[in-house]
């Protein structure tokens, strides 16, 4: 996909990027790195959606 603005992977992944940050910015488990009951599964699709658009991005022959 040419347009980020239309690949829902990559829309799904900057979401998930935006409520791991809100939610560390308020929670001060999470800002040391201690991830709350409610965080931990925040934090964990963040980085699971981060994985998948960077693979996919290198495979496509891209720089994430």
């Amino acid at each position: 996909m040419n347009n980020r603005r239309d690949d829902p992977l990559f829309i799904a992944y900057m979401r998930s990027f935006e409520a791991s940050v809100t939610h560390a910015g308020a929670c001060l488990d999470c800002q040391e790195e201690r991830p709350c009951a409610v965080g931990d599964p925040i934090h964990t699709e963040f980085t699971a959606l981060q994985d998948a658009w960077t693979e996919r991005a290198r495979a496509e022959g891209k720089k994430p």
